[in-house]
Order: structure tokens, then sequence, then C-alpha cells
């Protein structure tokens, strides 16, 4: 995926409005969060929250203008939140643009996820 590519689905994931939203989520919007560097272990994590840069805690955006991919037989939209194959390049643009999605942990608190992309139930308009 290009880096231009990244970067607009990221603006669609920030910026879209749901007035016009073709891809609405159903259920829990989930980020596939990723560990390791010789062996990588990735898992699904339930998405609670989205901080600004502020610090202010939001509910993650529930309709988008567009996804990355859609399946219509399982009825599942994915939205790609990481820049891939830029080198340092990539890395700089994630690490300036990466929305900062938050799971609440079994105590209550909020922890940030490190999400490659998200995943979620939805209905296309």
């Amino acid at each position: 995926m290009t880096i231009f590519k990244s970067l607009l689905h990221i603006f669609a994931l920030l910026f879209s409005v749901s007035a016009i939203a073709d891809y609405c989520a159903v259920g829990k919007i989930e980020a596939n969060e990723c560990s390791g560097f010789i062996i990588e272990s990735c898992s699904l994590i339930e998405i609670n929250a989205v901080k600004d840069d502020e610090g202010n805690l939001f509910h993650p955006m529930q309709c988008y203008q567009s996804v990355s991919e859609y399946s219509a037989s399982k009825n599942l939209c994915w939205i790609n939140t990481k820049s891939e194959g830029g080198g340092i390049v990539s890395w700089g643009l994630n690490s300036a643009t990466q929305p900062n999605f938050l799971h609440k942990n079994s105590k209550g608190e909020y922890e940030e996820i490190d999400a490659d992309y998200i995943v979620f139930k939805c209905s296309k308009k």
C-alpha cells in the first residue's frame, strides 16, 4: 500500500462524517496489535476510546465514508491505520499520524493500542 493511500485512510478514519458515511460498525470495533521482532504475535483488542492530541477521550467513530477492505459475505470492514513499505519514512508517518486507540483493562485503566488496522462487523449503506 502506498504512503498516500495510507494517509488517505487515516484521514478518512479521523474525519469521516456519519451523515455521509457508507460503512457503519455493528457492535465492537477491534484493533489488530502485534508484538515481537523475530516471532511476532498478534491479537485483536477491543477499542474503548480514542485520545486526541490534548488528551481528551472520545468514543470510537461508528461510521466511515470509506474503508480499506469490505467483505460483503462476512459483513466485515477493515481500515489500515499504518503506512507500510516505506522504511523510515513509514515509521515517521506512523508516529505522526497514528490514531491513539485505547483499551480499558480489567482494572478499568486505559492502555494504548499500537494498531496495524481496525476491524469491525459493518453494514454498508
